[in-house]
């Protein structure tokens, strides 16, 4: 019995030890799994990182496929247009445009139901920033800006403003 209480308090005292240093070492398996969360938390925030970098770059690859499909790139457009559009004092304003692909033109307007030749005016023309407007340079009292379609121009307005209303489609130049 004398061994039993010896041995007793030597065996409390090993079961406490154990206990606060099994309390003091985290387990193997914990910080296994600790080291894995770690892991895959990289894992995502590089993953998102890709992703929005992939995103960008189609963003990017639109937006430059958007700025290479307009007039001037995509379609035939030197040549020369016709049409008669309306005019406040005569029967009509018989209209030709010839763009040429060196950037020059020439404008020829007719007042049909009056008496006098043909108006010319020639020189060269510049793209307006999205490629699809040409503008006439050195007029400055009749519209100069003219959008350009499949086969066809659009003769805008004083300020460069698409015409609307009843008329509107007479101010289509039919290509020649």
């Amino acid at each position: 019995m004398k061994k039993a209480f010896v041995l007793a308090p030597l065996a409390l005292v090993a079961v406490l030890v154990g206990c606060e240093q099994q309390a003091n070492d985290k387990p193997a398996t914990e910080t296994q799994v600790e080291s894995a969360v770690e892991n895959v938390q990289a894992g995502a925030e590089q993953a998102m990182d890709s992703a929005e970098n992939a995103v960008d770059a189609a963003g990017d690859a639109v937006n430059e496929m958007v700025d290479h499909h307009n007039a001037k790139l995509s379609l035939d457009w030197n040549g020369t247009y016709q049409g008669v559009v309306p005019c406040a004092d005569c029967e009509g304003i018989d209209t030709t445009l010839t763009l040429n692909q060196d950037n020059t033109y020439i404008l020829s307007k007719t007042y049909l139901g009056k008496q006098g030749e043909a108006f010319k005016e020639s020189g060269t023309f510049k793209w307006d920033e999205t490629g699809s407007v040409v503008i006439l340079e050195g007029l400055t009292d009749s519209p100069n800006h003219f959008f350009v379609a499949e086969n066809q121009v659009i003769m805008q307005d004083m300020n460069g403003e698409t015409i609307e209303g009843d008329l509107a489609e007479m101010y289509h130049l039919k290509k020649q």
